[in-house]
């Protein structure tokens, strides 16, 4: 691959002790091209001494005048413009060398900041020993050299984890993917992977993707996970939880999962009318499991029909309260929410009950329903409303079930070093 290189070229105490150090640096790196960022004195101070040592045979040289050697934001501007017109030339970024030992402050700075910013590979500094001046003596030279890449790369992988802790799992992925270009280290390269594998697993759970979820997840061995991430018992339980998922339609662990995705909904993403339609749903599933477990859905071919309530199951006397609900095209007995729930009390079904006599419930949250945006009103959820409604189905959960507690531990999604 070719490979380039920017040198700031400062005056030094006579040019020759400054191009000592700038040709050392050159034939360590042999760069097949050479960008030499010079001022005014130095092109006629150290210029002409680098320029005359044969370590620059056969390579390809370059001279640009900074003219203002003390502004900052005007160097880095035209160094990262120098940079990119190099990318542009074929030059890899991880290729590049941006060498800032002589020169003013401001130009080390200047340039530093535009390698930065551009992703160059490499930033090397001439050290050694130092005369009265501070100027490194010839003959001890020796190149500091700093991977600015890596450091980028892992600042990246710590902003996917906040990503990740913050549900933003499509971002934590696409973040992970700029991370594992810029650094190829194979302990890095498996801690991205690792934590894609995750990103792309919750990503899918979180959009009710179970399937595609369990699929993703279980490839992922427990032992990989970095134990100060402290997730591997989480994700063990996820597992546990997204099997018996896609294994039965009706079952605790979904109305848990249902309550949890809400919670991140609203806590965590202030998205109020995006929880209460999870919460909406909870509720109706709380009332399809109840109805189920009574016994009171048609099954056809195993599966249950939540569309249809079998009439003649129902004890005499309430038949015909529910015939109304008979949809004469299908045949089949569809029941709103409301009604579920009515259906339940009149069978004697303690959840029925409790959620005909929380009002909160059985009128308001339909009411607020209906008249969020996404539902059929124009009134957005207030972060009040949302949490009253969640804990109230909440309540209700914990009414329907009693290991409430040991399932949200199994549907929680991890969150990395806590």
């Amino acid at each position: 691959m070719k490979k380039a290189m920017i040198i700031t070229v400062g005056t030094g105490k006579t040019g020759e002790d400054i191009a000592g150090a700038i040709c050392y640096s050159i034939d360590r790196e042999r760069p097949d091209r050479i960008l030499f960022l010079k001022t005014t004195i130095s092109s006629g101070t150290t210029m002409p001494h680098v320029l005359a040592s044969p370590v620059l045979e056969g390579r390809d040289v370059v001279e640009a005048v900074i003219d203002d050697p003390s502004d900052v934001q005007a160097i880095a501007t035209i160094c990262e413009k120098h940079i990119r017109d190099l990318i542009d030339r074929g030059f890899s970024p991880e290729n590049l060398v941006a060498d800032f030992t002589s020169g003013t402050k401001a130009m080390s700075a200047g340039l530093t900041l535009a390698a930065i910013n551009a992703g160059v590979g490499n930033l090397v500094y001439i050290s050694g020993e130092r005369d009265r001046d501070g100027r490194v003596i010839r003959g001890t030279e020796k190149a500091v050299s700093v991977r600015p890449n890596r450091m980028t790369a892992e600042s990246l992988l710590d902003e996917a984890m906040r990503l990740f802790n913050a549900y933003q799992y499509d971002s934590c992925v696409k973040t992970l993917d700029r991370a594992k270009s810029l650094y190829q280290g194979p302990g890095f390269v498996k801690h991205c992977a690792v934590l894609q594998a995750l990103g792309r697993g919750y990503g899918l759970w979180d959009r009710f993707d179970l399937r595609g979820a369990f699929s993703v997840l279980k490839g992922i061995d427990e032992k990989d996970l970095p134990e100060d991430w402290n997730v591997s018992r989480t994700v063990k339980l996820n597992k546990q939880a997204l099997y018996r998922e896609i294994n039965e339609d009706f079952c605790e662990e979904r109305a848990v999962d249902l309550l949890e995705n809400a919670r991140r909904r609203g806590d965590a993403e202030k998205k109020y009318d995006d929880a209460l339609a999870r919460l909406y749903r909870l509720c109706e599933y709380i009332a399809q499991l109840q109805l189920k477990r009574e016994g009171l859905y048609r099954v056809k071919d195993g599966k249950v029909d939540t569309s249809d309530v079998a009439l003649e199951g129902l004890p005499a006397e309430i038949q015909e309260k529910y015939t109304r609900y008979l949809n004469e095209r299908d045949g089949k007995v569809m029941l709103p929410l409301y009604q579920s729930f009515n259906l339940l009390a009149d069978v004697g079904n303690k959840i029925g009950k409790a959620f005909l006599q929380d009002e909160r419930l059985s009128r308001k949250l339909l009411q607020i329903r209906n008249n969020s945006i996404l539902a059929h009103g124009f009134t957005p959820v207030s972060p009040k409303t949302y949490k009253d409604m969640m804990g109230c189905l909440e309540d209700l959960l914990r009414t329907s079930m009693e290991n409430v507690d040991r399932l949200m531990s199994m549907v929680r999604f991890p969150i990395i070093g806590r």
